[in-house]
């Protein structure tokens, strides 16, 4: 019994599956925020590239304590590359392509893990090297999909994420020649969870007594990141000089411009046609009930808007 306490092998298998377990109830609590979004795909997403993740590890240590060989590399390959996936789910989540983008995350991950299949078709060393360029199309991932997200409240889960995926990948990266060993994978573990947990809490969390159009876009902004952002921060000041609103939209929220000292009904007016192109915009994301509850429809709107302006 001593020594069976005592096998790295079986202490990784178990730290990897309390790791796994804490990381799917987390996961599992936290899915009930993203109700109402397209985001529910990306989630499910992470969720796989979790299970993949700490599963792997507990299949290699099991099959060290039993003493069976494992092709250690392969294993930690093929469940690292699930990583990119959630964060690739995420980029095509506007309707009405998100459910068939699933197809092209799909065929991506496969792609993704074709230096483990050539090893199986034509490697007689068993080892994974796909060398420096595939090593760089890596690293370029990493580094978009934390470009992508760092800039939200989710800060923390983006930072977690990205070392965790340089933890399990290192070996494959550019200038680098160590292998991932136990101890990096469970590093990464333990960072992915630390990500989750700061993701369900809130992140950073979001300024209070905002207005309503603030409110929707710094929700939809750090729950969908930069790049989705970005597209609808171009749409609505495109919008707003066009139709001299008098307003522009920052990372930060809106600001108004020339807004100040006109008369009411106009300033009622701009209010009025810019939560309608918002809730045009964002429609392409989340449904009506995730609208409502941060840009009341019109029948609701009035006294807030009398609330806001007292």
């Amino acid at each position: 019994m001593a020594q069976l306490k005592l096998d790295p092998g079986w202490l990784s298998a178990v730290a990897a599956l309390l790791m796994g377990i804490a990381g799917v109830v987390l996961l599992w609590r936290g899915r009930s925020a993203l109700k109402g979004t397209t985001l529910v795909l990306p989630w499910a997403w992470s969720l796989f590239a979790w299970v993949a993740v700490c599963s792997s590890e507990v299949a290699i240590g099991l099959m060290h304590w039993l003493e069976v060989s494992a092709a250690d590399d392969q294993i930690r390959y093929l469940a690292a590359m699930t990583l990119f996936c959630p964060q690739l789910s995420q980029v095509g989540s506007k309707r009405p392509q998100w459910i068939a983008w699933q197809g092209v995350v799909a065929v991506f991950l496969l792609v993704l893990w074709m230096p483990v299949f050539q090893v199986w078709a034509f490697s007689s060393t068993g080892q994974v090297a796909p060398g420096w360029i595939w090593g760089t199309f890596l690293a370029a991932l990493i580094l978009g999909g934390f470009l992508n997200n760092f800039p939200t409240r989710f800060s923390p889960t983006a930072l977690c994420l990205t070392v965790a995926q340089i933890n399990m990948t290192y070996t494959y990266l550019p200038m680098t020649v160590s292998e991932v060993t136990v101890n990096g994978s469970l590093l990464a573990m333990g960072l992915g969870l630390i990500g989750i947990g700061s993701a369900i809490q809130g992140g950073l969390g979001c300024p209070e007594n905002l207005r309503p159009e603030d409110r929707a876009w710094f929700d939809f902004r750090d729950s969908f990141g930069a790049f989705w952002a970005a597209r609808v921060m171009l749409r609505v000041n495109d919008s707003a000089a066009r139709y001299e609103w008098g307003l522009w939209l920052s990372w930060n929220g809106f600001h108004q411009v020339e807004i100040v000292g006109s008369h009411a009904d106009f300033r009622d007016g701009v209010r009025e046609a810019l939560i309608t192109c918002l809730r045009k915009l964002l429609g392409d994301f989340v449904d009506e009930a995730w609208l409502d509850a941060r840009l009341p429809p019109a029948n609701k709107r009035k006294k807030g808007l009398e609330d806001l302006d007292a």
